[in-house]
């Protein structure tokens, strides 16, 4: 594993992020904020994923937040891949209601 340099001149264990903006369902919102903290992220933490921040926009209709995981870019993907294709990922999904109404998926870099 590569290592990043921290603005205070240390390094650190590679770690990539990814933003994950999402439109959503102004009705919905604080429920899937509270379906996110209270079941996603807690199961997306057993694959080795952080969440860093989350921002919820004034009229409740995008949420941003950032998820971050140890290592490079193919291992993140590779994470990623088996959460989507996960059986706890189905079931804890399984008749939720659709809150995402599209998605913006990109890996960011954290600048000074």
């Amino acid at each position: 594993m590569t290592a990043q340099h921290t603005t205070d001149g240390g390094t650190q264990p590679e770690r990539i992020t990814w933003m994950r903006r999402y439109t959503i369902d102004p009705d919905l919102a604080e429920e899937f904020l509270r379906f996110l903290r209270d079941e996603v992220i807690p199961a997306r933490r057993e694959f080795g994923f952080a969440v860093e921040q989350m921002w919820l926009d004034a009229d409740h209709t995008q949420l941003t937040w950032f998820v971050s995981r140890a290592g490079t870019s193919e291992e993140y993907a590779a994470a990623e891949r088996d959460w989507e294709s996960s059986e706890v990922r189905r079931i804890i999904f399984a008749d939720k209601p659709k809150y995402v109404l599209a998605k913006d998926l990109c890996e960011v870099r954290r600048h000074a």
